[in-house]
């Protein structure tokens, strides 16, 4: 039975879904810092703009990704200095990357493929423009939803 509301459910978010393009709901401007970026810095931006990641680039193109995870799991947890690291040292790369032209159900392909949680949203020259996050696909899809029940209400009441 639960196998089945999965199935279902998974259907109406590719329904919601289709044919938005991943510009439509991409968090614009995300934070980006440089490969030589002390970690500590970089914590204290996630902190200060309570953000749960930070893009790496060079010459505007992303070269890696740090998480609150790879702050744990590659600094604090082992021990390591945050003082004696850089951005590039702790960064998840490859970085994974769609373009904002993507279906959104491509980009969600590419999370899921890479077991990531977001992804970078480059331009046609490569270079960042944004960042799409599980957060912001269950956002849009609980807006579209409540939207399209509005639109069936509104249709229902109309033909009595």
């Amino acid at each position: 039975m639960n196998l089945m509301l999965g199935k279902v459910l998974s259907f109406q978010a590719n329904t919601f879904l289709s044919g938005m393009r991943v510009k439509e709901i991409m968090v614009r401007n995300p934070v980006i810092v440089g490969p030589m970026t002390p970690v500590r810095e970089v914590a204290r931006l996630m902190r200060d703009k309570q953000i749960s990641s930070v893009i790496l680039t060079r010459n505007e193109r992303p070269i890696g990704i740090i998480t609150e995870r790879d702050l744990v799991w590659r600094v604090l947890a082992p021990g390591r200095d945050p003082d004696s690291l850089t951005a590039f040292d702790v960064c998840s790369k490859p970085v994974a990357a769609v373009s904002e032209l993507a279906d959104v159900e491509d980009a969600v392909e590419v999370m899921r493929a890479n077991k990531i949680r977001r992804v970078v949203v480059v331009d046609e020259n490569d270079r960042v423009v944004g960042i799409l996050t599980t957060d912001d696909l269950g956002y849009n899809l609980k807006r579209m939803s409540e939207e399209l029940a509005i639109k069936y209400i509104t249709m229902i009441k109309r033909s009595k």
